[in-house]
């Protein structure tokens, strides 16, 4: 091979990873932010019942996650909680994807299996979507976790698939800052 046909290859496959990087990370998702939050009636595992009115007036983290991205949102969840420990104004939640659950299995094995799986969910409010509408209208989908974040008004002021890297350098800055803006 010449010179010329491997640099032209080179050139190439930069700019190829170059577009894949950009387009991962500009991709907007069904909930765009500057977006309200969307209004969500849901239970844990424990029956207790969660609302948009719940998120009001806090600063709320929310990880979706699924069946399939349950380890991946543990370690998102446990990294969170490291980054928001200690401010008062931020509160956290998960809001797991069930939509694909399997039909055979009764709700109430599944929330012991799931609330069993994850050490995470008897800190932060683990939330049930059953039917997968929340999730969907929020932009999550079963083979990603995401990160949102809302601010005490409930607009979606963040929104991304978690990545470790990038939650120290995006979310804990943005946390900080509407940390300083609220009373």
């Amino acid at each position: 091979m010449c010179k010329k046909s491997i640099k032209n290859k080179q050139t190439w496959l930069f700019i190829a990873v170059t577009i894949f990087w950009l387009l991962d990370s500009f991709i907007a998702f069904g909930s765009e932010v500057g977006n309200r939050f969307v209004d969500f009636s849901l239970e844990d595992p424990h029956e207790k019942m969660y609302s948009q009115a719940d998120m009001e007036g806090k600063i709320t983290v929310v990880i979706l996650q699924s069946r399939y991205t349950l380890d991946a949102a543990i370690a998102c969840k446990k990294h969170l909680k490291e980054l928001i420990q200690g401010n008062q104004k931020v509160q956290m939640i998960s809001i797991m994807d069930l939509r694909r659950r399997p039909s055979f299995v009764p709700k109430v094995v599944l929330k012991k299996k799931i609330s069993g799986q994850d050490p995470t969910s008897n800190e932060i409010p683990f939330l049930l979507d059953w039917e997968g509408e929340v999730t969907k209208a929020l932009g999550g989908d079963e083979s990603t976790c995401m990160v949102l974040i809302a601010d005490p008004s409930l607009k979606i002021v963040y929104s991304q698939k978690y990545k470790k890297a990038v939650v120290g350098s995006e979310i804990k800055p943005l946390i900080v800052e509407l940390s300083s803006k609220q009373k």
